[in-house]
């Protein structure tokens, strides 16, 4: 059975035009055990979305499973088609922190992407796809989506009278 969860924007789609993958990488080196860099998808529906991410990816190492968010995605099916081959998906449950992507290959360990949710204003995504997260796992997902969240709002200017 394919988990499904309440989401608002069900239909979404990636827009049918080849758009790059918008994706940022640290070093395979510099990664310890917290993220290995930055995915900010299009849209919410995964079979859509994560054979461009698995084919961006090919540098790494051949990706054979996934593990997400289910509060983050509306349907993961077990099996997804990504060119000839297909990727195993599974997911972390509601409590979990849902805003990461697990990457694993068999021959080439895994790596942990923060996943910036589709709807995310593009001044905020485009500022944690360049600056590095913490590679050491200081901080969570939902922490670092929150900071970049916070620089960007506009607070309101007090009336000076």
């Amino acid at each position: 059975m394919e988990p499904t969860a309440d989401h608002p924007s069900v239909s979404e789609k990636r827009p049918s035009s080849p758009l790059p993958v918008r994706l940022a990488l640290a070093p395979y080196e510099a990664v310890s055990g917290g993220f290995a860099g930055v995915w900010w998808p299009y849209s919410r529906d995964l079979v859509d979305e994560l054979p461009v991410l698995v084919e961006a990816m090919d540098g790494v190492g051949s990706i054979t499973r996934v593990i997400l968010g289910i509060e983050s995605w509306p349907r993961i099916p077990h099996q997804i088609p990504v060119g000839g081959n297909f990727v195993t998906a599974g997911w972390f449950v509601s409590g979990h922190e849902q805003h990461e992507i697990l990457l694993c290959s068999y021959r080439d360990g895994f790596r942990t992407l923060l996943v910036v949710p589709p709807a995310t204003a593009s001044d905020t995504a485009d500022w944690l796809l360049s600056t590095p997260v913490p590679a050491d796992g200081s901080c969570t997902a939902t922490e670092l989506l929150a900071s970049a969240t916070a620089r960007f709002e506009v607070l309101p200017v007090d009336d000076q009278r």
